[in-house]
C-alpha cells in the first residue's frame, strides 16, 4: 500500500484524472523529467523527508503537470512556457519514451535468429575481444616473419654433426636430457606440453567465469563475468612478449645448441628456407636459432602471472603444484639445449616487469594514453549489469501505461527489479 501522504494523493488523484480525460502528461504533451519545475521540487522534497516514499512510489520526481492551459491550472501559472520539441526525456505515448522503450525491449526479447546474432554475438564486449585477438595474431605473425626467420638466417652454418654451443654456466650443471612425448609430433619436448598444460588450465577458467552470476537486487555483478578480461590479458600479456622478442631475438645470430637443429646446419639460408621452415609448419612456429630470449619461458611466467592475478592458485595447494609444473618446464628448456641460460635469466625479466607494467596502466596507477586505451579496449565484469539484462516477462502495456504500472506493481517486485527510470530517479536524489 501507498503512504497516505497529501503529495501522494495529490499525483494519484493527477493521474487518474488525466486518463480519464485522455489528456496526456506534460506542459507539451510529454512526461517530462525536467527537475527544475515546482512539482517535481516539491516531490524531491518530499521524497528525502519521507525515504520510506521511494520505495513505495518511484516516480515522485518525474514532472506530471498536465497539458492544461486554462489560467485555472496552478501548474500553468508556475511552469515557464517550454519548447514543443521533444527532449532526450520525452515520454509521450506517441513515438516518445514508452514506444522506444519497448520497441527496444522487444527487440531484446526476440527469439529471432537476427535477434539472437545481434544481441549476443555483435556486441561491444565481443568486438573488444576479437580486437585483442587481432592485436595477439598480429605480433605473433610480426614474431615469425621478422624475429625467428631472421634469427634461423642468422645462426652458423656447419658441416658438423652435433652442435658447437657457446660456453655456458648452466649446460655443465644441467646434463643434456630430453624425452620426447609422444603424440605431439614435432612439439614433443616438456616445455612445450607443459605451456600447453598451462594454456589449458586458463581457458578453462575463462569458460567456467564466461557469463556473470548477478546480484539479485542490487543488479551487480556478483560472480564470473570476467572470462572475457582474462582472455584479453592472456592475448595482451603475450603480445608484450612476441614484440620485445621481436626485437631481440634477430638481432644477434648465436651458434644453435640444440641438436635437433642439426640437420638445419647444413642447409642453405635463405629467407624463403626461414619462412617454411618457421611459419610454414603449423602452429605454434618451429624455429632454430631464435635464441635470445627464451619465448618458452616468457610464455611461462605470463601464464602464472594470469593464473595469479585472476585468482587461480588462491589455494596454497593449487599454487604449489601449478608452480612445480611450470618449474619443470623451464628446467627442461635448458635440459633440452633450446636456449642457453642466459636466455632463460632475461625470460624472467621480462616475465615479471612486462605484467608489472601492463597492470599498472590497466588499474590506472599509471596515467597516459597507453593507460587510456588499455582500459577502454578491456572488457571490465562491471560492464554486465542487470540493468542491462531485458526482463522479458515486463509486459508491452507496462510501458504503455507507466504510471499506472508503477503503482500497481507489489512492492517486492520493485526493490528487486529496478528499471530505467526508476534507477534514473534514485540518481537525481
Amino acid at each position: 500500500m501507498i503512504n497516505d501522504t497529501p503529495i501522494v494523493r495529490r499525483e494519484i488523484d493527477r493521474m487518474e484524472v488525466s486518463k480519464g480525460s485522455g489528456l496526456r502528461y506534460g506542459s507539451n504533451g510529454t512526461m517530462s523529467t525536467d527537475l527544475h519545475t515546482a512539482s517535481s521540487l516539491s516531490s524531491q522534497e518530499s521524497a528525502r523527508s519521507h525515504p520510506d516514499l521511494l520505495n513505495e512510489f518511484h516516480c515522485l520526481s518525474l514532472d506530471l503537470t498536465t497539458d492544461v492551459n486554462s489560467d485555472d491550472s496552478e501548474d500553468s501559472m508556475l511552469l515557464p512556457p517550454r519548447s514543443s520539441e521533444s527532449s532526450y526525456s520525452d515520454m509521450s505515448e506517441v513515438d516518445g519514451y514508452y514506444d522506444r522503450l519497448t520497441w527496444h525491449h522487444r527487440q531484446r526479447c526476440s527469439k529471432g535468429a537476427w535477434s539472437f546474432v545481434k544481441n549476443s554475438i555483435l556486441t561491444l564486449s565481443n568486438f573488444k575481444l576479437v580486437s585483442s585477438f587481432v592485436i595477439w595474431f598480429t605480433t605473433y605473425m610480426i614474431m615469425g616473419v621478422f624475429g625467428g626467420s631472421v634469427a634461423y638466417m642468422h645462426f652458423e652454418r656447419s658441416d658438423m654433426t652435433i652442435p658447437d654451443p657457446l660456453p655456458d654456466f648452466g649446460y655443465d650443471v644441467i646434463p643434456y636430457w630430453c624425452p620426447s612425448i609422444p603424440h605431439f609430433r614435432h612439439h614433443g619436448n616438456v616445455q612445450s606440453v607443459v605451456l600447453f598444460i598451462l594454456y589449458a588450465i586458463i581457458i578453462s577458467g575463462i569458460v567456467v567465469r564466461w557469463e556473470p552470476r548477478y546480484h539479485p537486487k542490487s543488479g551487480f555483478v556478483e560472480w564470473g563475468g570476467d572470462g572475457r578480461l582474462i582472455l584479453q590479458h592472456l592475448f595482451h600479456l603475450n603480445s608484450l612478449v612476441f614484440i620485445t622478442r621481436t626485437s631481440t631475438v634477430g638481432l644477434t645470430g648465436l651458434p644453435q645448441p640444440n641438436p635437433r637443429c642439426v640437420d638445419q646446419q647444413h642447409l642453405p639460408a635463405t629467407f624463403g628456407n626461414a619462412l617454411m621452415f618457421v611459419m610454414g609448419r603449423g602452429f605454434p612456429p618451429h624455429a632454430c636459432g631464435d635464441l635470445i630470449y627464451s619465448g618458452h619461458v616468457g610464455c611461462t611466467l605470463i601464464c602464472m602471472a594470469v593464473l595469479h592475478r585472476h585468482g587461480f592458485l588462491k589455494r596454497k595447494s593449487a599454487a604449489v603444484l601449478v608452480w612445480v609444473v611450470a618449474v619443470i618446464g623451464i628446467y627442461f628448456t635448458i635440459s633440452c639445449r633450446s636456449h642457453y641460460s642466459v636466455d632463460v635469466v632475461l625470460a624472467f625479466y621480462f616475465g615479471y616487469f612486462l605484467p608489472e607494467w601492463y597492470y599498472n596502466r590497466s588499474d590506472g596507477r599509471v596515467k597516459g594514453l597507453i593507460s587510456k586505451w588499455i582500459r577502454r579496449l578491456e572488457v571490465r565484469p562491471n560492464d554486465f549489469m542487470r540493468l542491462n539484462r531485458v526482463d522479458c516477462q515486463f509486459k508491452q502495456a507496462d510501458y504503455q501505461e507507466y504510471p499506472s504500472a508503477i503503482i500497481k506493481q507489489p512492492a517486492e517486485r520493485r526493490t528487486n527489479d529496478l528499471s530505467e527510470l526508476e534507477t534514473y530517479s534514485l540518481l537525481q536524489q
